[in-house]
């Protein structure tokens, strides 16, 4: 696991030196929606029309689109996977307002930053991660439940939710190819009066209350989005999660405060978003060969231009000290 882990890092440190002097050997994975080949700067507002052609090939940096332009996926050439299910702001006609469950509320500016981030990646290193977007807003479908929740039997929700989730399989499967193993990144937004980033492991509230001994004696790795710890086990749970080898930790020396981290191990109370489906599916939970997290960033983050871009700078240089941190 070394080695592939090795290869896949090397395609990142030759650019990135500026960013974390430290070695990284591991892969990253971050997706966001949407379809179809066009450069990044126009991915965003340049879907197929009506009719186009779409290109087969995967061209790295640019998009494709799904069949009715609804979901992009950015095509990376870097071991990293990011995901957005809820930064869309198309309301289409032919779909309809979905009537159960949680809909009405955009994670705003999300699908945004997640571009900044794909800019930074691309500055630093001369190369791109995986990005996947979906470009619906939530009220047309909510990309981060079960099929049924998400579309409500529309069929061209379905469609558009299928294709979602496969162009998140396809960024893994390119990337198990190429690199061996990854990071996924589910990235959203939260509306919480505690104004901190949420970092969510498949750990409830209840379970980052406990020790780090308990933690570490009472759950098993294999039942978290990060999977199974290294052989040696000298990296315990407990410290890739709020340790100082974690990503909270990072984060709060970026001046970003973080839940978990060294600083807050614990929600303490708060509400907290420990992580939902797309977790649960698309990352090691599931068996699938990537270490997942989902990111749930406060409006101060996202909604602000200044703060937004700052964040996506500090967001991609503690992901890089993070997985020097888990390699295996």
């Amino acid at each position: 696991m070394g080695n592939i882990v090795s290869i896949a890092v090397s395609a990142l440190l030759p650019a990135i030196s500026s960013i974390e002097s430290g070695v990284c050997r591991a892969i990253i994975f971050v997706v966001c929606c949407g379809p179809l080949h066009v450069s990044l700067a126009q991915s965003q507002s340049s879907p197929p029309s009506a009719g186009e052609a779409r290109p087969t090939a995967f061209i790295a940096g640019q998009s494709t689109f799904g069949k009715n332009g609804f979901i992009e996926y950015v095509v990376g050439n870097l071991p990293v996977v990011i995901s957005v299910p809820h930064g869309g702001y198309l309301k289409p006609s032919t779909i309809p307002d979905r009537v159960l469950g949680t809909a009405g509320h955009q994670d705003t500016n999300t699908q945004e930053l997640a571009r900044e981030i794909v800019e930074v990646f691309r500055t630093q290193t001369g190369k791109v991660p995986h990005l996947i977007i979906n470009r619906l807003h939530r009220d047309k479908l909510d990309a981060n439940r079960e099929l049924f929740d998400a579309a409500q039997d529309d069929p061209i929700a379905s469609e558009v939710w299928n294709e979602f989730h496969g162009f998140i399989d396809t960024a893994e499967q390119r990337i198990q190819r190429e690199f061996g193993k990854g990071l996924y990144i589910d990235l959203h937004g939260h509306r919480h009066e505690w104004q901190v980033i949420e970092l969510g492991y498949l750990l409830v509230s209840n379970q980052l209350k406990l020790s780090d001994a308990e933690l570490d004696a009472s759950v098993q790795p294999a039942t978290t989005s990060l999977g199974l710890i290294p052989k040696d086990r000298t990296t315990l749970l407990s410290q890739l999660v709020r340790g100082p080898r974690s990503l909270g930790a990072a984060l709060e020396q970026e001046g970003f405060a973080t839940v978990p981290s060294p600083a807050h191990p614990h929600p303490d109370g708060h509400p907290y978003f420990s992580g939902g489906y797309n977790l649960e599916q698309h990352s090691a939970f599931s068996g699938r060969n990537a270490w997942g997290i989902q990111v749930e960033l406060p409006t101060g983050i996202r909604d602000d231009d200044t703060r937004r871009h700052i964040f996506a700078a500090a967001f991609v240089k503690s992901v890089i000290g993070f997985l020097s941190n888990i390699r295996e």
